[in-house]
C-alpha cells in the first residue's frame, strides 16, 4: 500500500492542466498525483486499476465489526433513543 501524500507528488493545479496528460500516464500502479489548490489538497489522480481495487478493498469491510468473544459479557443492548441519538451526532 502507498504512504500518506508527499510534496514529491504534490502538484499545483494550475501546474497539472497543462500536462494532465503526461500526469495520467505516469499514475500507474499505485503512483499518485495529489493535486492542490492554494496549497490544500483537493483531488487525487490515481491509476484506474487502483482505484478499482481500492474500492472493491473497502466494499469488503465496509460495516464489518470484529467483535471479542472475550468482551461480550461487558456488552449491552442500546436503546433506540441512544441509537436514534448518535445518528443525529453522526450525519454530516
Amino acid at each position: 500500500m502507498t504512504n500518506w501524500p508527499t510534496l514529491q507528488n504534490a502538484i499545483p493545479v494550475t501546474k497539472a492542466r497543462s500536462k494532465l496528460g503526461q500526469l495520467a500516464a505516469a499514475a500507474q500502479d499505485d503512483k499518485y498525483f495529489l493535486l492542490t489548490n492554494r496549497g490544500k489538497p483537493e483531488a487525487v489522480l490515481v491509476d484506474f486499476n487502483f482505484w478499482k481495487k481500492t474500492l472493491e478493498s473497502l466494499q469488503k469491510v465496509y460495516q464489518k465489526t470484529y467483535i471479542d468473544p472475550a468482551l461480550v459479557p461487558n456488552t449491552r443492548i442500546f436503546s433506540n433513543k441512544e441509537i436514534s441519538q448518535w445518528e443525529k451526532e453522526d450525519k454530516i
